[in-house]
């Protein structure tokens, strides 16, 4: 806890470069903090009531309607804390039983050299996105964390509105490249051209505002998805040193590291990703598949599946997670159950469950539903090997690596690094497709 006075006393928000515009937005030296609704009101309340402590009933009323918890205002708080630890100028100290309070670091203020005139140029007001556009903005974030089809749709159709209303928004544009990215890596339903695009509307950010938060780390997974490691690598790791408590920097940084064959280093960086954000249902579940893939003991990978699911009980992909990882270690007739049950139930399904379900099938013995799976979400990416793998069609599954490795792009070199595929390095094409896949890898 920071309990300087000199702090305190020194400066105020205001003068350290903080503004509550009317539409209760938050800026810090004239650019928008890009706050979910909950952490911006708190913080709102935190920088009106400066230096005072704000109590819990403040935030209850003021924030949560009167309807909040204590654990819903600690969880706040702790991401409010992670999305404002990259400005290096505040701290909130909790007063136990009291409440919070915001701390000005004015001797970091001070030291702060005066960021690039792209990154901190006064804006017209006329330039500044609309609030709605803002929260349009934040409603898609959330659709994609979701990872359904149907969420991918709306949140694709959200951006590009949000595009045609404020061109000149980054922040829509940067997820907009993550829907793209995102499609790719999940589902496939992508064009490579449409990666490319994605890359040339960064390079527009990227000159437009060469510090925004994600931008270097977007452009690391856009760069995974066409399969040039080597470049995607400087990428993530050029977005862990402008932003060292990025949690997303940290997930798809393990991601890249599962593909390029480096398990061990991508636990680590999953491991960051989760201790940074403990309420992502897919960090936890990233983090159990890198346990997967360093030959972790089957039995502690299902000991930290279960561990995901219990933290995250409401997530369809902690759930998936937790089927596929009992289907991988003891598969027995009731996980093949469990999962016809959750596709009946859930329509609009995390995108993995295609893949995910399908190898559940094929594992606990029910090869006809596999493959009823299989040939109703087919694709040209190979996001089924591992239920093939675990059919013995290993032809069959070399074929769809064949393909897949044709476009150039796509799930396809995180497909074959998993476990469940090992089967796959002992067909006679694999040497082949393996040295196409990874052509681009550092050192090579």
């Amino acid at each position: 806890m920071h309990n300087s006075s000199d702090a305190l006393a020194d400066i105020d928000p205001a003068s350290a470069g903080f503004d509550v515009d009317r539409d209760g937005f938050v800026s810090y030296k004239n650019s928008l903090l890009f706050l979910p609704p909950k952490e911006r009101g708190a913080f709102r309340l935190l920088l009106n009531a400066w230096p005072k402590v704000v109590s819990k009933e403040d935030f209850s009323k003021n924030v949560w309607t009167g309807r909040m918890s204590d654990e819903s205002l600690a969880r706040c708080i702790t991401q409010l804390r992670r999305a404002l630890s990259n400005l290096g100028v505040v701290e909130i100290d909790a007063f136990y039983g009291q409440g919070y309070r915001l701390t000005i670091l004015s001797d970091k203020v001070r030291r702060l050299s005066p960021a690039p005139a792209a990154v901190h140029s006064r804006k017209s007001d006329a330039a500044k996105p609309h609030a709605a556009l803002v929260e349009a903005c934040i409603h898609a974030r959330q659709l994609l964390e979701r990872r359904s089809l149907d969420a991918f749709s709306q949140a694709e159709s959200i951006l590009k509105n949000v595009i045609s209303k404020a061109p000149d928004y980054m922040v829509a544009k940067l997820l907009l490249a993550q829907y793209v990215a995102d499609r790719a890596f999940f589902d496939g339903n992508i064009q490579r051209s449409q990666i490319d695009d994605a890359l040339g509307e960064l390079r527009s950010v990227q000159d437009a505002e060469p510090y925004l938060q994600g931008l270097q780390s977007q452009i690391g997974y856009l760069l995974d998805c066409k399969w040039h490691f080597d470049d995607a690598k400087g990428a993530h790791e050029q977005a862990l040193q402008m932003s060292p408590d990025d949690d997303v920097a940290y997930y798809r940084y393990g991601f890249h590291l599962l593909t390029s064959n480096a398990p061990s280093e991508a636990v680590s960086a999953l491991r960051s990703a989760v201790q940074l954000n403990p309420f992502s249902p897919n960090m936890a579940v990233g983090l159990v598949r890198a346990y997967a893939c360093a030959n972790m003991d089957p039995a502690d990978v299902l000991v930290h599946a279960r561990s995901a699911y219990s933290a995250h009980p409401d997530s369809p992909s902690a759930y998936v997670n937790l089927l596929y990882t009992l289907a991988w270690v003891d598969p027995q007739p009731e996980i093949a159950h469990a999962a016809r049950h959750f596709v009946q139930k859930n329509r609009y399904a995390h995108a993995l469950s295609s893949r995910a379900v399908a190898y559940v099938l094929a594992r606990c013995g029910d090869h006809a539903g596999a493959l009823e799976i299989i040939e109703k979400h087919s694709s040209t990416h190979g996001i089924h090997l591992a239920a093939l793998v675990a059919m013995g069609m290993l032809d069959e599954a070399m074929e769809k690596v064949n393909a897949a490795a044709e476009t150039g792009f796509g799930v396809l070199p995180f497909s074959i690094s998993v476990p469940e595929c090992d089967a796959l390095k002992q067909h006679p094409d694999y040497p082949r497709v393996h040295a196409k896949v990874f052509s681009k890898m550092p050192g090579k």
